[in-house]
């Protein structure tokens, strides 16, 4: 029994345009089929052992002939329950979604349709272009370009001479030209407005305005690239009025940014994101952002029963989120307790990320560090706690120096290892080292990334180097390195403050 074929529009390329029910799917898949016109990160939704399968075509070079794309899905669909097609755009406009959906229905095999943002709007959007506005257009029109022997199509051009119906090319940027001059020869004025926008919803879309007259050597003279979407009508006017996207204030920076694959473990109910929250954050505000795993978190065995013995001036210390996350998947998971197992004592947290993953589970922390440091957060609890008392650090397999040593010896100091960074030893490719060296900056958030990505990147480090706090900036150094921006407060909020200012 074959399973079933789900046909998925990805939209135009930016993250946050994906659909919850798309994105949800893509989780779900067992094999995904993609093209090139998507955002490659709609990959890392996919679940462990999913097959992945790139069938793209760029101008005109098929990796995958239609039909193969279609004998594949049938293939597939016989190998696994549920095969994802992920297309850009919606399925249907001009996709061949229908002639996929079709060929799969003749051979039995059961298909769903799930649909996606179609660039004929969203470039559009985030070129502040309207595609219809009261006065300047009733309507629209979205016509295919495209050509199977690099020829314009065979375009009706009397049929698109209402000026008060926006017009919509897609796949046309090599016969930009030839689409001005058949509007031009069927009436239309050649001072008619007219933008070309190409990677719309990206960080590097780039648009040119112009008229029928003159678009064609705007466009050569821009270097304009595929994907592009052209559009002709009086709503172009309004471009710069409504050009909110191109205005945000990172937009066209490029940063590097090394990750922690941490451990998921919350409370049921609590908010997973896909990624790391700093990469969201850089690129709602215009950014791109390259990523890469430094490393994964794995949990360890702690034994929580030192919590039966813990008083009231005792303390409880997390240096990151980690710790948090691991500390109580071993006490609900682990020992099979809950929070009235915990016993009235001090919490103490490096960072308002680190409170704020504790507060997550029901605990507000009694001492916080004002530094991302763990020097920092001993000095608070040698101010804090006056009396002698056990310290509970949970903490990873290895640590940075700053806290034991800064920790006053009036405390007992017991180290819990209760996860372990492992640093990953994926190579760096050398087209991506390149992409890397012409970032405006690399963004550092921990010393362990710091390290880990120096040693992978070889030396190909681009020009300023972002660094969340003095520890990651120590480490940093250590690997010969100078050229930092240290954030003023040691936190996401404050990097993004850093690249703001800078």
């Amino acid at each position: 029994m074959s399973g079933k074929v789900v046909l998925l529009g990805a939209g135009p390329g930016e993250w946050g345009l994906l659909t919850l029910k798309g994105a949800e799917i893509i989780k779900k898949a067992d094999c995904v089929i993609y093209d090139r016109l998507l955002n490659a990160k709609f990959l890392e939704l996919t679940k462990a052992g999913c097959e992945k399968i790139f069938v793209g075509k760029e101008n005109h070079f098929h990796v995958m002939p239609q039909e193969e794309i279609n004998k594949l899905l049938l293939q597939k669909a016989g190998e696994h329950q549920l095969v994802v097609r992920l297309k850009g755009g919606d399925p249907y406009v001009f996709g061949r979604g229908g002639e996929e959906a079709c060929f799969l229905l003749e051979n039995g095999v059961e298909v769903d349709v799930i649909p996606g943002i179609s660039s004929s709007v969203a470039a559009l959007t985030a070129a502040g272009i309207p595609i219809t506005h009261r006065g300047l257009s009733k309507g629209f029109q979205v016509i295919t370009a495209h050509s199977r022997k690099d020829k314009a199509s065979d375009i009706d051009y009397s049929k698109l001479t209402d000026e008060s119906v926006t017009l919509v090319f897609l796949m046309g940027l090599s016969h930009v030209g030839e689409i001005a001059d058949g509007l031009i020869g069927a009436g239309r004025s050649k001072s008619t407005k007219v933008a070309v926008i190409s990677n719309a919803t990206t960080n590097h879309q780039k648009k040119c305005v112009g008229t029928l007259d003159n678009i064609a050597a705007l466009v050569t003279e821009a270097g304009l690239v595929s994907p592009a979407t052209i559009v002709v009508g009086e709503v172009v006017s309004l471009n710069e009025t409504l050009g909110f996207f191109e205005s945000r204030p990172l937009f066209g920076k490029t940063y590097f940014l090394p990750k922690i694959k941490g451990f998921e473990y919350g409370l049921k109910g609590s908010k997973a994101t896909r990624s790391n929250e700093l990469e969201i954050r850089l690129e709602e505000l215009g950014a791109e952002v390259i990523p890469y795993v430094a490393g994964q978190i794995v949990p360890k065995k702690v034994d929580v029963s030192f919590l039966e013995n813990a008083s009231e001036s005792d303390v409880i210390v997390f240096t990151s989120a980690n710790g948090v996350k691991a500390f109580f998947y071993n006490l609900f998971e682990g020992a099979r307790k809950d929070l009235r197992y915990i016993p009235n004592c001090h919490f103490a947290v490096v960072g308002k990320k680190t409170f704020d993953t504790l507060a997550s589970f029901g605990i507000i922390a009694d001492i916080i560090s004002t530094k991302q440091s763990g020097a920092n957060l001993a000095e608070a609890i040698n101010k804090r706690v006056k009396e002698e008392a056990n310290v509970y650090w949970l903490c990873a397999k290895k640590v940075s120096g700053g806290f034991e040593e800064s920790l006053d010896s009036r405390f007992r100091l017991n180290k819990l290892v209760s996860y372990e960074n492992i640093s990953s030893d994926a190579p760096i490719e050398a087209a991506t080292k390149e992409k890397i060296l012409a970032c405006d900056g690399a963004i550092f958030t921990s010393g362990s990334t710091a390290t880990t990505s120096i040693d992978a990147l070889e030396g190909s480090l681009p020009d300023c180097l972002y660094s969340i706090g003095e520890s990651c900036s120590n480490e940093i150094r250590k690997k010969g390195y100078d050229n930092i921006l240290e954030a003023k407060i040691s936190s996401y909020p404050g990097i993004v403050e850093l690249l703001l200012a800078d």
